[in-house]
């Protein structure tokens, strides 16, 4: 059954989260913000899962599954990830969500946050690098642009945030060390 697959990414997300894999992390952040950083229980992977299918919690998501309510929500929408060549560390690739919706987004799911951490002042900083380099950042610190038609394309979108991402990260890093 679907459900038992969604369970048991639940847990794997949980155990992955409470080991510190950075992008576990970022898709806690991306969803329940800094609360990822208080606790994660598994309720809490719960609705991450949830979320990221398109429901608004997880006993709507399970409801659907069961056939109490109808699937009015729409499905998850298409996730690629990409490498770009690009790496915070030696060995630690930048990797990019690439969204489909009816206009794709790219982001980098806030890996340079969940690896640089949050040094006080971090946000204001985030927010010039964002505008510096013409991308977007949320109050998690996910680095992200839309994909559109009239625009410079995929590639040069994927490339404009996995640079931003790289150069936040070592903003941070600096940040922190001047703390």
């Amino acid at each position: 059954m679907e459900m038992d697959r969604h369970r048991k990414d639940a847990k794997a997300l949980r155990r992955d989260v409470e080991r510190g894999d950075p992008d576990a992390t970022a898709r806690a952040l991306r969803v329940l913000g800094d609360r990822t950083r208080e606790r994660f229980r598994l309720s809490d992977a719960q609705h991450v899962v949830a979320v990221e299918l398109g429901y608004a919690s997880w006993p709507r998501l399970r409801a659907a599954s069961d056939g109490r309510i109808a699937a009015a929500d729409p499905g998850p929408p298409p996730v690629e990830l990409v490498e770009f060549g690009r790496t915070y560390v030696p060995g630690d690739p930048v990797r990019l969500r690439v969204v489909t919706r009816r206009f794709p987004e790219v982001d980098d799911g806030g890996g340079a946050v969940a690896r640089a951490g949050r040094p006080p002042g971090w946000l204001p900083v985030a927010t010039r690098v964002a505008r510096e380099l013409d991308v977007n950042v949320n109050r998690a610190g996910v680095l992200s642009l839309p994909v559109v038609p009239c625009g410079p394309g995929r590639e040069a979108i994927v490339a404009r945030v996995a640079e931003a991402s790289v150069i936040l990260f070592g903003e941070l890093l600096e940040l922190g060390e001047s703390s």
